[in-house]
């Protein structure tokens, strides 16, 4: 082979593992699912309410809400005591929700929730959740659909009732609905340079080929 062949192939080499070293860098955190609702984007990590409200405010973001998910939650009525149940945030952007209402209404305040269909709590109800050493009290105002993704869940919650239960300030994972999804990449450079730092980042399975 001459010498220019030979420094052809090197030169191809090269410029494929730079390549590879390039997608593997960019795209190497980027984790895809099939989000609940219209999300598009889920950021995990840990975010104050000022932060949050940051996020919410960049050009790109048509939606942005707390989303977390509690574990090991006990809950309580006067005919019901319940042990290690799951419990999600309700959210208030009809893009973001989760689950359909399927009756009654959307939680207004803090000291409401909504029941899941078929898990036992029930319209009108007043309940206890405890977990950790630490408890909130609502009424149950509406029933939701068994929300894609975790379907075993048994109430949603308000984001300022699920902080006092997880005893944070904030919140662990924040959920996204993107004015444009070509925005997708524009967002997660805003999103960092709100929290100085790269969070966890998950992408909608319809984003594939927009990130």
């Amino acid at each position: 082979m001459s010498r220019r062949g030979i420094a052809g192939v090197v030169g191809f080499a090269v410029a494929a593992v730079g390549a590879f070293v390039v997608v593997d860098r960019v795209g190497g955190s980027e984790r895809f699912a099939d989000l609940p609702g219209g999300a598009d984007v889920r950021l995990v990590g840990r975010f104050t309410p000022q932060q949050v409200q940051r996020l919410a405010a960049l050009p790109e973001v048509e939606a942005l809400e707390c989303d977390d998910t509690l574990y090991d939650v006990g809950i309580a009525t006067g005919r019901l005591n319940l042990s290690q149940v799951t419990v999600l945030t309700a959210t208030k952007s009809a893009g973001l929700q989760r689950a359909a209402l399927v009756q009654g209404r959307a939680v207004q305040s803090d000291a409401e929730l909504l029941a899941v269909d078929g898990r036992g709590l029930r319209l009108g109800e007043r309940v206890t959740l405890t977990r950790g050493g630490r408890g909130v009290a609502g009424t149950v105002v509406g029933v939701a659909a068994r929300p894609s993704g975790q379907p075993d869940a048994v109430a949603l919650l308000p984001g300022g009732a699920m902080a006092r239960l997880g005893g944070v300030d904030g919140c662990g994972e924040v959920v996204v609905q993107l004015k444009r999804r070509s925005q997708a990449t524009a967002f997660q450079r805003s999103a960092r340079g709100v929290l100085n730092g790269a969070p966890g980042v998950t992408y909608d399975e319809s984003l594939r080929g927009h990130v």
